[in-house]
């Protein structure tokens, strides 16, 4: 069995509760481990049996990426992927129960770059569910933004967990 540099099941567990915000009970996250493991052997098989055939050429042009794909199909729900900013936002917005964030800014922002979207997004984050901060995740091969909310004091934890498991994460700002 070939695995990935540094695939660590354990560490992967730890990264899946902590991108979902410890959502998943610990069967679910088994159950995702798993499947990352069995990917490690035979990606292809691996990816067309669960995901489809679609999802198998993800192999092709991004091998190294197997992990973190299939990381993000798990746990889509939790991602807001979308094309462009004013989308990204409403579906950030989506992602609270009760959420106080203003709305998207259409006329008036005050940001005409990316960092300033970002700075902007954390200042609204900040002010009313402070204990979130974004974070982009592995490749969107589809879409321009694919991010997830996290535990601004996990921050840190997972940035090395994803380091160490050799996955493309960043905070977004």
């Amino acid at each position: 069995m070939t695995t990935e540099p540094g695939f660590n099941p354990q560490k992967l567990a730890t990264l899946i509760a902590l991108l979902s915000c410890d959502d998943l009970d610990e069967h679910e996250t088994a159950r995702i481990v798993n499947i990352c493991e069995l990917a490690q052997a035979d990606p292809v098989k691996t990816l067309t049996d669960n995901y489809g055939a679609d999802a198998a050429k993800v192999v092709e042009y991004d091998p190294a990426g197997v992990t973190a794909f299939i990381v993000f199909i798990e746990l889509e729900d939790y991602f807001a992927v979308a094309d462009n900013v004013d989308e990204l936002y409403e579906q950030i917005i989506d992602a609270f129960e009760y959420p106080a964030l203003p709305e998207y800014p259409y006329d008036d922002a005050d940001f005409t770059t990316l960092p300033e979207y970002y700075r902007w997004v954390d200042q609204q984050l900040q002010a009313h569910h402070g204990k979130y901060c974004l974070i982009s995740f592995g490749e969107s091969y589809t879409n321009d933004f694919q991010v997830i909310l996290v535990y601004r004091d996990k921050l840190a934890e997972i940035l090395a967990l994803c380091k160490d498991l050799g996955m493309q994460a960043q905070r977004c700002e």
